[in-house]
């Protein structure tokens, strides 16, 4: 009997790093609810799409610029927060959705730097001061503590931000560069913030089940 509560104990006790030796023993490793093989060829998919923008050297309007340059911003605090991710976190699961949005990121800054060049239009190249104070937190942060606050804040709440203002450029963007970027990398996006939202509920769900 007491064998047997011991058992029921331990089942219930499912940190990130167990959920990775379970779903990568004898079967596919899953991302959130996505398997490792349907979100690389999503990422695939949106890495493509993101390519194919063509840039044109049409002027921006100022409106333009500035969701431009929002698009820049929260990619870049989005890129730097999963460079760290991608090599510091504890659980598998994490590591690699962090690895998956360094890539998409970084292939939507080429884009964007192709863009920006074609319009000579400068880029920021700097975070600014709430973006950097997170990155900064991050980075003296570790084991499981880290994973949930990269899920959080960067998984789930980096790709609200993101969303949103992708939607905006879709319906508010005049020029076709920019509009078009959006239309290609806004799939992905939605992707990498549901995927980071089921991550985040297996978390809390783990958490309820040890109390």
């Amino acid at each position: 009997m007491a064998l047997a509560l011991v058992v029921a104990l331990s089942a219930t006790n499912v940190s990130f790093a167990q959920r990775d030796s379970r779903t990568t023993a004898g079967s596919s490793m899953m991302i959130g609810k996505e398997s490792k093989e349907s979100f690389d060829s999503a990422n695939k998919n949106g890495a493509l799409a993101v390519s194919a923008v063509s840039a044109s050297n049409a002027p921006l309007s100022d409106a333009d610029q500035k969701l431009m340059m929002q698009v820049a911003m929260g990619g870049m605090e989005q890129l730097e927060a999963s460079k760290i991710a991608a090599s510091k976190a504890t659980s598998e699961e994490v590591r690699q959705l962090a690895q998956a949005e360094v890539e998409e990121q970084t292939g939507l800054a080429a884009k964007l730097k192709e863009i920006s060049t074609a319009k000579n239009i400068t880029l920021p190249a700097d975070l600014d001061a709430a973006a950097q104070a997170k990155v900064s937190k991050m980075q003296g942060m570790s084991g499981a503590d880290f994973d949930k606050m990269y899920v959080r804040e960067t998984g789930v709440k980096g790709h609200e931000k993101l969303n949103k203002v992708m939607t905006e450029v879709e319906s508010k963007a005049t020029d076709t560069s920019l509009k078009s970027l959006a239309v290609a990398a806004h799939p992905l996006i939605r992707t990498h913030l549901k995927v980071s939202e089921e991550v985040m509920k297996e978390e809390k769900g783990g958490k309820r089940a040890q109390r």
